[in-house]
């Protein structure tokens, strides 16, 4: 499994890249209220390398009840968040800690520049992030997660907003069920 890279290098790469989602959060919270297998395969939406950076094998493989070997080696998650944000307050640490059971790594962006207690080295997140996933010059909600397969750079909507984790899990799985990798 490949863990992002951190530094400035990939902060650079970051943002320097080309945007190439063009979902609304409109589109993002129909497909989200749609919930049915149709509307995650449609919900797959592509990013550019420039985005989404590769992670690198260092660790071996945590215990997970969805499908641990798919989760760790093909995805992560991307989650949008601001330190101030009290509703990431309350979100965040529930993220973490599904990503220890799960083993999937999250990937944090902050919109504020500032990271919070579970997961105070978020890197601020260019406007050509924001616009990839979010759309340009729609709102931007947060916390905010994206499943993102990191071989085909394509994403999927978990949340906007405040959810429980049963919820990502469900949502998770349902994209693993019908994604067609």
């Amino acid at each position: 499994m490949v863990l992002f890279r951190w530094g400035k290098m990939a902060l650079l790469i970051l943002t320097s890249g080309a945007c190439c989602l063009h979902a609304t959060t409109r589109d993002v919270r129909r497909m989200l209220e749609a919930g049915n297998a149709e509307s995650a395969q449609r919900s797959a939406l592509p990013l550019s390398a420039d985005i989404i950076r590769y992670r690198d094998e260092s660790q071996g493989p945590s215990p997970d009840a969805l499908h641990p070997q798919p989760l760790q080696r093909d995805y992560q998650i991307v989650l949008f968040m601001q330190g101030r944000c009290h509703f990431c307050q309350q979100f965040d640490p529930q993220l973490a800690q599904l990503s220890l059971q799960t083993g999937l790594k999250v990937f944090p962006y902050t919109l504020d520049g500032l990271g919070d207690a579970s997961f105070p080295r978020a890197i601020p997140a260019p406007q050509s992030v924001i616009e990839a996933f979010y759309g340009d010059g729609q709102p931007v909600v947060t916390p905010a997660t994206f499943l993102v397969n990191v071989n085909t750079l394509q994403a999927w909507p978990l949340a906007l907003g405040l959810a429980d984790m049963p919820a990502i899990k469900q949502r998770i799985t349902q994209i693993l069920n019908t994604s067609p990798d």
